[in-house]
């Protein structure tokens, strides 16, 4: 069977069971596969398969079809142009958090402008660390800490810090094991800028998702009954660890953005600003901490 044949029968099977994305989940799965781009297969789709790849290929769409993310299949999601290794320890990396990045980068710009000095960044319910990795790789020049409550997800953390920052960078990172904030309450640490995509799921929608975020962690998913829970918490204990003029970037649902400005205000933020996703829909929220 020609490479060409080989996608035409994945995009077909995926069609089949319902897959939402099938052309593009079966190129994925494909390319992975043979270890190359897309645009490979577009050019070399004549090329003949062996039985060996074609039976590796259904096996991989077999895992598809009963629900799997491609992500979680191939082990690997791109995000902010980085290629980050994911696992079911951690949340798949999503378009819409970029916005939460590209946000925080122009505040780090503007900082570094102002006040010429290295930010303390710590990036909170880091899961893979797409986040706050994306922010060292982009702009170097920030003292990072990475902090969840799951041991796995640090380790993935760590592992694509080593990859994509390299091994010296790797080094300077803080892996923080910590519920919240609380690690650093006990240990009076101060972050010039705080970022987070905190579990913020009402409680009761999580068995309606989608099969493949289903297979997500569901500790990274659950907000409690309104989806805030953690969110509160996090927000006055924020409070306590930012230094005069730091800032907050919360990543969270739309419905939930009048509720957070309200939570920011009520703590001592000001400048609040929330920003729309891919969609135009609001997907995050900045605050900056009074100067005490």
């Amino acid at each position: 069977m020609t490479i060409g044949a080989l996608r035409a029968a994945g995009v077909n099977l995926l069609r089949q069971h319902g897959v939402e994305s099938p052309e593009l989940d079966a190129s994925l799965l494909l390319a992975h596969l043979l270890q190359k781009d897309r645009t490979w297969l577009v050019l070399n789709q004549g090329a003949d398969c062996d039985t060996g790849i074609e039976a590796q290929y259904f096996s991989l769409l077999s895992k598809r079809t009963a629900g799997f993310s491609v992500a979680y299949i191939t082990g690997v999601k791109e995000f902010m142009g980085l290629d980050f290794t994911v696992s079911p320890a951690v949340l798949v990396p999503r378009p819409d958090t970029e916005i939460l990045v590209e946000n925080a980068l122009s505040w780090l710009t503007t900082m570094a402008q102002q006040k010429y000095k290295t930010c303390k960044v710590l990036d909170l319910c880091t899961g893979s660390g797409c986040i706050g990795i994306s922010l060292a790789y982009y702009h170097p020049d920030i003292e990072l800490t990475l902090a969840d409550i799951s041991q796995e997800a640090l380790s993935i953390s760590r592992i694509n810090g080593e990859r994509i920052l390299g091994p010296e960078k790797c080094r300077s990172i803080q892996f923080v094991q910590s519920d919240l904030l609380a690690f650093f309450l006990e240990n009076h640490e101060q972050f010039d800028l705080i970022v987070t995509n905190p579990p913020y799921v009402p409680r009761r929608i999580i068995p309606n998702l989608a099969q493949e975020i289903q297979q997500e962690p569901y500790i990274a998913l659950d907000g409690g009954e309104d989806g805030l829970d953690l969110i509160r918490i996090l927000i006055t204990q924020a409070k306590e660890l930012l230094v005069g003029e730091g800032a907050l970037f919360i990543e969270s649902d739309p419905e939930q953005i009048g509720s957070i400005q309200e939570l920011l205000k009520n703590n001592g933020f000001h400048a609040i600003e929330s920003y729309p996703d891919l969609s135009g829909s609001l997907r995050c929220t900045r605050g900056i901490r009074l100067i005490r």
